[in-house]
């Protein structure tokens, strides 16, 4: 350990000794990355690591503590995201995973990369987890994306509630993507089209049919939701896939797309929704 973050142990543990739990996640998490330079975030990294292998290092005498602060209101949003990830390091309980979610729906979404809050709401989602409430935030927040370098293609918001939403079971979030519809700007509307046509829900369709025939609804989101439900052809190539795959494998196909963040994923995903929106007959 260098000496600068031994310094900074002792220094913490001093000062922690006068202070509650509670009171020592303020004064360690008294900041904002989004509002911190590269280089000041780089000299915030080592109280937090200490912080994680303090609690680490004596779960008994510390989980129920985090536990109990996940649950508090009050601390730095950005508390409520990396005390998630610390708890979700030190136990697999579907309890915490479940109180992980409700804390990390608490942060700001300006303090998380878009591709890291993407991927962990995913992965829990793909365990089975409601993830909705973290989930539907992106909605609110303007020009939601993320660039994936390797396959040169950004991820629009569209997608990203698509990868956070889908892979969990559809009662969790299609009611709620439906309440919330009309107070969203046009952007944040068309995500929701996008994320209710790879849902292959009747219900979702019956939506999408509604809003498609919307006066009341800016042109360019009704003719999309219009575009949307349309969208059924498959390619020849993609015919003849069809003709050498049986349902388990295509569900699996689809299983596959969804833990992927690539164009190839995409195209896989788009693909099978094809053809369980042929399979569904919702009309």
């Amino acid at each position: 350990m260098k000496i600068t973050q031994i310094l900074l142990l002792i220094f913490i543990s001093s000062v922690a000794l006068g202070q509650t739990f509670s009171e020592e996640i303020d004064n360690i998490y008294n900041f904002q990355p989004s509002k911190l330079t590269d280089k000041e975030q780089e000299l915030k990294m080592p109280s937090l690591d200490i912080f994680w292998s303090k609690v680490g290092g004596d779960t008994i005498h510390y989980l129920n503590q985090l536990r109990a602060e996940l649950r508090n209101t009050g601390h730095n949003p950005f508390f409520y995201y990396d005390g998630s990830g610390l708890l979700l390091s030190l136990t697999n309980s579907k309890a915490d995973k479940e109180l992980a979610i409700e804390a990390i729906a608490k942060c700001d979404l300006d303090d998380i990369s878009q591709r890291v809050y993407v991927r962990t709401l995913n992965h829990l989602a793909k365990e089975g987890f409601d993830v909705t409430k973290p989930a539907i935030k992106i909605l609110y927040a303007e020009k939601y994306s993320f660039f994936i370098p390797q396959h040169a293609m950004v991820f629009n918001q569209g997608y990203c509630l698509t990868y956070m939403l889908v892979p969990q079971q559809n009662k969790f979030y299609i009611d709620t993507l439906i309440a919330i519809f009309k107070d969203l700007d046009t952007n944040a509307q068309k995500s929701v089209i996008t994320t209710l046509w790879f849902a292959c829900d009747c219900k979702s369709d019956d939506f999408m049919e509604t809003i498609s025939m919307d006066k009341n609804l800016p042109i360019i989101v009704s003719d999309y939701a219009k575009r949307m439900i349309g969208y059924t052809q498959l390619s020849n190539d993609q015919k003849a896939y069809l003709n050498i795959i049986d349902k388990a494998q295509l569900q699996e196909l689809r299983k596959s797309a969804l833990s992927r963040f690539s164009d190839e994923a995409i195209d896989e995903l788009d693909m099978t929704t094809r053809i369980l929106r042929k399979q569904n007959k919702c009309h």
